[in-house]
């Protein structure tokens, strides 16, 4: 089940890149000044960094998704089981989140040491991608898994 769902993301925010691609070509040729020269290099790190840290969302949100209550135990103590698991996605989604969110920083800091001339316009290139990509992350993992498959 996790290569299933992994293998669906990924379709999904190739899709979406490619979305976002064609954008950038249109915006490159109409408004260039709106574009950052190395936007196409800021599109590959966040492909490349959602797909990494969705991957291990994904390893946790399969545990809570296939999470079968073992019916010898009391229901204090499943309920016990599934919070525990509840705990562990949660704990994984923000510390992911938190590595992302340090790491692009990181980015945007050497960046601004190396290229103060087109920082602003890279900035706010990699702010909307952040969003962007941050409220795909988000409506994805929100969806609905439809047919639980036995695996």
């Amino acid at each position: 089940m996790l290569k299933k769902l992994y293998y669906k993301y990924l379709r999904s925010m190739l899709i979406f890149s490619i979305v976002i691609v064609i954008t950038y070509i249109i915006l490159r040729n109409f408004a260039p000044n709106l574009v950052s020269a190395n936007l196409p290099y800021l599109i590959v790190a966040f492909l490349v960094i959602s797909a990494f840290t969705h991957y291990i969302i994904v390893k946790t949100d399969v545990e809570r998704i296939e999470f079968k209550p073992d019916t010898s135990l009391s229901k204090d103590e499943q309920m016990k089981q599934l919070t525990a698991i509840e705990r562990k996605f949660i704990t994984r989604y923000m510390l992911t989140i938190t590595i992302k969110l340090l790491g692009f920083l990181v980015l945007l800091v050497l960046y601004a040491y190396f290229n103060r001339a087109d920082f602003f316009k890279f900035a706010i290139n990699f702010l909307v991608l952040y969003f962007l990509y941050s409220f795909f992350e988000i409506v994805y993992l929100k969806k609905p898994v439809v047919g639980k498959s036995k695996s």
